[in-house]
């Protein structure tokens, strides 16, 4: 797992304004256990937004040192969930023409401080902390995210591979 935290460089305006979109089908694009996927269906979903501030990434491409560099911001607003699950990266591989799917790295960036309920689990690892905290885990790493708080939950999501 990898972990750290940095001085935030950016305003509330740089993430919360801009296009925000449903994830249109949230259970495409991840492997999840079927229990879990009829047991939390009604309630898997977040916000995406690809209208990036030129800031996040060029930040994304210098502080992590990774190269086709992909960057969104995530919203999850209260009761939203992705239980336990696996990405596939499918987009991201067929179109950055992967050959190793172990080289791909998810960097997720908390853009405000933890809230009470704002969760990000990396396997049995419970991630939380201060605007500018980040964790991140390599291609086939368990994960969960949940906003089981009273607040929006924002965070930066890289995605990019090794140099």
């Amino acid at each position: 797992m990898l972990k750290g935290k940095f001085k935030p460089f950016w305003t509330k305006n740089n993430y919360i304004l801009g296009s925000w979109k449903l994830h249109e089908n949230p259970l495409s694009g991840f492997k999840i256990n079927q229990k879990n996927k009829n047991i939390f269906e009604n309630n898997i979903n977040a916000y995406i937004n690809h209208d990036v501030a030129e800031k996040f990434i060029i930040f994304a491409e210098k502080k992590f040192k990774l190269k086709h560099t992909v960057v969104a911001l995530n919203k999850m607003v209260p009761g939203q969930i992705l239980p336990f699950h696996t990405d596939l990266y499918q987009t991201y591989i067929k179109k950055n023409k992967i050959k190793n799917k172990k080289d791909i790295i998810r960097i997720i960036v908390f853009l405000h401080d933890s809230q009470p309920g704002h969760q990000l689990w990396i396997g049995d690892k419970f991630c939380t902390g201060h605007a500018g905290s980040y964790f991140g885990w390599h291609y086939g790493q368990e994960h969960m995210a949940a906003n089981l708080g009273k607040k929006d939950r924002y965070t930066l999501q890289i995605t990019g591979l090794k140099k």
